[in-house]
C-alpha cells in the first residue's frame, strides 16, 4: 500500500508542476525520492516486517515455488539409489531488517524467507521413467555436503547450516518434510546474489543406497511471498 501512496503523491506532483514552473519556475521532487520508491524503508529491530525489497534489482520477480516440491524416490522400482528432482532457484523473500537503519538496511542484516519447495516422497502419480515411488520402510534422511554459510533450512525438527550435518525424514510412505529457507546478508550485500546449498539423500535401508549429490540455488526475489502452503 505504501508504494501505491507514493506513486499517487508523485503523480499529484507532476500534474502541479507546470502550474509551478509558469508561476514561479520551480521544480517538484528529487533524486532521493525517486530513490525511496523503488528501495524499502525497512526498520532497524523489526521482526518480519512487510517492506518490499529493492525494485529495481530485478525487472521482474523470480518464478514462484508455491506448491511446488523437491519430490524424491529411487533409480529403480523397489531397489537402487534414492534420487531427487530438485527445484533448480529457490526464491525467497524479504522478512526484516535486524539492526540497521535507512532504506538499505545500513549497519544491519536483512533477512529472506521462503517456504517453498518443501522435501517429498514421490507417489505413484508422481512418479518419471526415473524416478520411482519408494516402498513402505525405507529410511531417509538429508546431509549437508556444502551450504553457503549466510543460508539455512530450518526444518520443524532441526536446522541444517553446515556442512555434514544430517536431519532425518522418517520411514516410508507419508514423507513430506516442509521448512522455511532462510538468507541472512548484510544490508550492503547485493541483491540478488545466488547461495548454494549441496545436499544428499542418504539410507539405511537394505537393497537401496544414497542418492547422488544435488545443489540447489537459494535466491532473494522482488514481490510477495506466495500465499498458501
Amino acid at each position: 500500500m505504501k508504494r501505491h501512496h507514493v506513486l499517487f503523491v508523485r503523480a499529484a506532483c507532476g500534474a502541479a508542476l507546470m502550474i509551478v514552473l509558469a508561476a514561479a519556475g520551480m521544480g517538484c521532487g528529487s533524486d532521493n525520492d525517486s530513490e525511496a520508491t523503488a528501495r524499502p524503508s525497512a526498520t532497524a529491530t523489526a521482526t518480519r516486517t512487510p517492506i518490499t525489497p529493492m525494485a529495481t534489482a530485478t525487472a521482474t520477480p523470480l518464478p514462484s515455488a508455491g506448491g511446488k516440491e523437491n519430490l524424491f524416490g529411487s533409480t529403480a522400482q523397489g531397489s537402487g539409489a534414492l534420487t531427487i528432482a530438485p527445484l533448480a532457484v529457490i526464491p525467497v523473500y524479504f522478512s526484516a531488517c535486524l539492526g540497521g537503519s535507512g532504506v538499505n538496511c545500513d549497519g544491519g542484516s536483512i533477512v529472506y524467507i521462503g517456504s517453498n519447495p518443501g522435501f517429498k516422497e514421490a507417489d505413484a502419480t508422481e512418479a518419471t521413467a526415473t524416478l520411482f515411488p519408494l516402498p513402505d520402510g525405507v529410511r531417509v534422511s538429508l546431509q549437508v555436503i556444502a551450504i553457503d554459510p549466510v543460508l539455512s533450512l530450518q526444518f520443524d525438527n532441526g536446522t541444517l547450516n553446515a556442512a555434514g550435518q544430517m536431519l532425518e525424514f522418517g520411514t516410508t510412505p507419508g514423507i513430506h518434510a516442509d521448512l522455511q529457507w532462510q538468507l541472512v546478508v548484510p544490508g550492503s550485500a547485493p541483491f540478488g546474489t545466488a547461495h548454494n546449498v549441496t545436499l544428499q539423500l542418504t539410507t539405511t535401508s537394505g537393497g537401496f543406497t544414497n542418492s547422488a549429490e544435488f545443489t540447489e540455488t537459494v535466491q532473494a526475489s522482488t514481490g510477495p511471498a506466495p500465499s498458501g502452503p
